[in-house]
């Protein structure tokens, strides 16, 4: 018998160090950065002006995938600024040997990539895309907490973790009676995050809620998905990914106590529609009737349109 938060965090890490194909078309889902490198050009562009007033700036990757998103930013900031990039250090934090050889072959031809398995004290930027929705949570209902069995079924036990009841009373979710997951790991690794930033800021691009939505979830947000399909049993099915949406109010709430200041909070949507040149790309793409073109602007609406409400985007500043 073990509760939900553990079952998920053995099937995830198991998953992630597995060598099966997982971020493509013959993998089991799609991130934006797997998509297009307007993406990884976007969030460059937009910390641009974040880092180029730093001396020594820092980026710091969280679950860095095949690498696709750190190849794109540095190439962009090779191009655009050669003095930023000059000064850029990158740096990895991945818990999976078989990502991380991947990711070195991908950068290779950056000089100043390090892999991390410690977040160092630094001034700069430490971001993610994905990365939340896979740390574990705890499932809990009307004061019971979820487990499984030997055989894979749920069983539901008392709640006796004090840090559970305390999540609960803090965000308000006392009286729900409704299936809620609670991230312990997410605000763990929000302190992490904040005791590494000496001065700087936090990125964080996730699928998630606040809040305020909480209810559209009355069976919570866990899912599995395998061959880009949803898959409904998790506990026996092998291979598959599993993950939670992000409370975004979780980690701009207990981001307060940690010294992470909320700027901004918005859809992918409107996020990358506000970046310079992002919806010039589309437009220009729009006139062009190659395959090639036609492709790319396909991939391009995904971002915005498919994925455009469904993800969402924090970003907090810290000794700034």
């Amino acid at each position: 018998m073990k509760s939900f938060r553990d079952f998920m965090e053995e099937k995830v890490l198991e998953y992630y160090r597995s060598p099966r194909e997982k971020f493509s078309s013959r993998g089991d889902f799609f991130t934006a950065p797997e998509l297009d490198r307007a993406f990884g050009e976007a969030i460059a562009e937009f910390l641009h002006p974040y880092l180029k007033n730093l001396n020594d700036p820092v980026l710091l990757e969280l679950g860095a995938g095949r690498g696709l998103m750190a190849r794109d930013m540095l190439s962009y900031y090779r191009e655009k600024d050669p003095d930023l990039f000059g000064r850029i250090r990158y740096l990895i934090y991945e818990a999976s040997p078989y990502l991380i050889e991947r990711q070195r072959k991908v950068l290779e031809k950056f000089e100043k990539v390090d892999w991390v398995e410690e977040f160092p004290k630094m001034e700069g930027v430490i971001l993610s895309n994905e990365f939340f929705d896979a740390l574990p949570v705890h499932v809990v209902k009307g004061g019971r907490e979820l487990y499984v069995n030997e055989k894979g079924e749920e069983v539901w036990l008392s709640l006796e973790n004090e840090s559970i009841r305390e999540f609960l009373r803090r965000m308000g979710y006392e009286g729900l009676d409704q299936r809620i997951e609670v991230c312990l790991d997410c605000v763990e690794m929000l302190k992490n995050i904040a005791e590494a930033l000496i001065r700087g800021y936090h990125l964080v691009i996730d699928y998630g809620y606040t809040s305020e939505e909480l209810t559209r979830f009355p069976e919570g947000t866990v899912v599995g998905y395998k061959k880009h399909t949803l898959r409904n049993d998790i506990y026996v099915e092998e291979g598959m990914d599993i993950s939670a949406q992000v409370n975004f109010s979780v980690l701009m709430e207990y981001g307060k106590d940690l010294g992470l200041k909320t700027i901004l909070y918005d859809s992918q949507r409107n996020f990358l529609a506000s970046i310079p040149g992002f919806l010039s790309k589309l437009e220009e793409l729009s006139f062009d009737e190659s395959p090639e073109a036609v492709e790319r602007l396909s991939r391009l609406k995904t971002m915005l349109i498919s994925m455009g409400d469904r993800f969402k985007v924090l970003f907090q500043s810290k000794g700034l």
